[in-house]
């Protein structure tokens, strides 16, 4: 992207320009205040320092001046002594004046006039000193003409010295006037970038501002219809700054929220109705669960019967026992215990026919309702199928809501109404895919409970198929043996001693037999009992899986009420 078209590079051009021009004033103010020092300095320590110098040695020059009147006119040798000791103590502290002042000559004229200055210094001295010379000699027409030729060497030195004081008075006006005009100027100037930087930065102020401000209420009505659930209408914003890049992926984040809310209106109502057909299964399942529960009660009054007969029969051969017991002991009365004997067996055959018959009745009746049961119970799949669809749109439903958070945790701050909803279809999300769960794990608890009932069930049938016909049959045809024995008692009278221990061991092989099936049958009234109880917990299950499935469509129809309030 161009450097230009970043707002940041906006923002750091325009404060740079600020920048630069207040550095800008700043150097020339500077400049100007170095200006003004610079020649402060030179007024002060030249010019002034100069004219203090010169007005030191013209000072003493006058101070000497009347030293020298003393030595001409007073007699009194002390204070004669006092004025010569003077003057040679200012004619010290002119050299070092001169010294001094020599030092700070700067230009052409005034070195000029300081040189004739020095020269008439020259004579100006010799002068005086001729003067106290002549006076020392108290030779007062002498004095008076050295000091008529002093005079003029004075005058002139001091004209030099005035013409020197006004070069040097005149270099600090000049620096003076300098000082004045580079203030005026630093003013000026200072003034000038001070009103152009401002308007500068007004300007530069209002055109970002406005640069900004635009794109900012895009965006700010933008998250306005965003947290009005109105995902119709994308940002326009046609920018190449990180504005627009804001609002590509703004855009992008509502297209992709767009997507998600569609499919979550699809699947919501996809996940309403397997809801209601999933509760309307477990509520059939529940009813068949019940017949099922009835079908084993009648199993359970049938192995009750069972155990009735199995007590009749052993009542029975035990008749017969002792009737053959009896026939032993009086083989030899004759026909009449033979005919009692008979119809002892009679009963005995009769007994265990109908016993067979009533068995294989129940065994076809209840292998009958044991396949309707295990045909009904094969819907226990079919819901499993639901709740794994179920299960499916959840986690699809959770992988949206989780891209469509991640997409607003990119858009920023600017996302907080896609988090917020998102969160919240995540949340449904997970609640549905924990409600199939829960029905997962309730159908896999029927399935194991409704099969461990269908096995045991088989095993009963299975022992009453083989088992219990087996000894029935041979319960029969003991009984038909012993009615032909007992056919031919009469003719063989004889023969019966021997043919009742026969008879005695095969009524004890019957009564096993009866003990065994009525052991059997209390066995599988103990295991249709389980199989009751089974089917009662599979029974509760069910209940459970139907109100699971109510739970459910009550929350599908929570969140497709929710994705209703969005304008896509």
């Amino acid at each position: 992207m161009n450097l230009l078209n970043q707002v940041r590079a906006k923002l750091i051009s325009a404060f740079l320009l600020v920048a630069i021009l207040i550095a800008v004033v700043g150097t020339i103010g500077g400049i100007e205040v170095k200006r003004v020092n610079k020649n402060a300095e030179t007024m002060y320590s030249v010019n002034l320092q100069s004219v203090n110098e010169i007005l030191s040695i013209k000072s003493n020059m006058s101070q000497i001046k009347s030293e020298v009147s003393v030595i001409m006119y007073d007699q009194n040798k002390k204070e004669t002594d006092k004025a010569k000791k003077n003057i040679t103590d200012m004619v010290t502290e002119d050299n070092e004046y001169i010294a001094k002042y020599e030092k700070l000559i700067t230009t052409a004229e005034e070195k000029e006039n300081w040189t004739n200055f020095t020269d008439n210094v020259t004579k100006y001295r010799d002068a005086r000193n001729r003067i106290i010379d002549a006076a020392d000699l108290n030779d007062s027409n002498e004095v008076t003409k050295q000091y008529m030729i002093f005079l003029p060497i004075e005058d002139e030195m001091l004209a030099s010295l005035d013409k020197v004081i006004e070069i040097n008075l005149t270099a600090a006006k000049v620096a003076s006037d300098n000082i004045n005009l580079s203030s005026a100027r630093t003013n000026i100037i200072m003034i000038l970038m001070s009103i152009v930087g401002f308007i500068i930065a007004v300007l530069l102020g209002i055109f970002m501002s406005s640069h900004i401000n635009k794109p900012l209420r895009k965006i700010r009505d933008y998250a306005e219809r965003l947290a009005m659930y109105d995902f119709s209408t994308p940002i326009a914003i046609t920018r190449k700054d990180e504005f627009g890049q804001t609002g590509i992926a703004l855009n992008k984040a509502q297209k992709n929220v767009n997507i998600l809310v569609k499919e979550i209106m699809e699947n919501s109502q996809d996940i309403s109705a397997s809801s209601e057909e999933l509760s309307a299964t477990a509520e059939e399942l529940s009813l068949r669960a019940r017949s099922i529960d009835d079908a084993i009660a009648n199993i359970s009054d049938g192995m009750q019967e069972s155990s009735a007969a199995a007590e009749e029969i052993s009542a029975s051969v035990e008749e017969v026992d002792s009737s053959v017991n009896e026939l032993s002991g009086k083989a030899m009365e004759g026909s009449s215990s033979s005919s009692k004997s008979k119809e002892k067996a009679t009963e005995v055959k009769n007994s265990g026919k109908k016993a067979i018959e009533e068995t294989r009745n129940l065994y076809a009746e209840k292998e009958n309702k044991m396949l309707e049961v295990i045909e009904d119970g094969k819907v226990v799949d079919n819901i499993k199928v639901m709740a794994d669809t179920i299960g499916s749109i959840a986690e699809q439903t959770n992988l949206l809501a989780l891209n469509a958070a991640i997409e607003a945790a990119r858009a920023g701050e600017q996302g907080k109404g896609f988090a917020v909803v998102a969160e919240e279809v995540r949340t449904l999300a997970e609640q549905s895919s924990q409600a199939v769960t829960s029905i997962q794990e309730t159908i896999n608890r029927v399935r194991d409970a409704f099969k461990n009932s269908i096995d045991t069930g088989n095993d009963i049938l299975s022992f009453i198929n083989t088992e219990v016909h087996r000894q029935f049959n041979a319960y029969m045809e003991t009984g038909d043996q012993y009615y032909n024995d007992s056919n031919f008692v009469s003719m063989m009278s004889e023969e019966i001693a021997a043919m009742s221990e026969e008879i005695t061991a095969t009524v004890g092989q019957v009564s096993e037999v009866v003990q065994d099936m009525a052991q059997t049958t209390q066995k599988s009234s103990e295991e249709v009992t389980t199989i009751k109880e089974s089917m009662d917990e599979a029974t509760k299950a069910i209940e459970q899986v139907a109100l699971t499935a109510h739970s459910q469509a009550e929350l599908a129809q929570r969140l497709n009420e929710m994705v209703q309030k969005f304008k896509i």
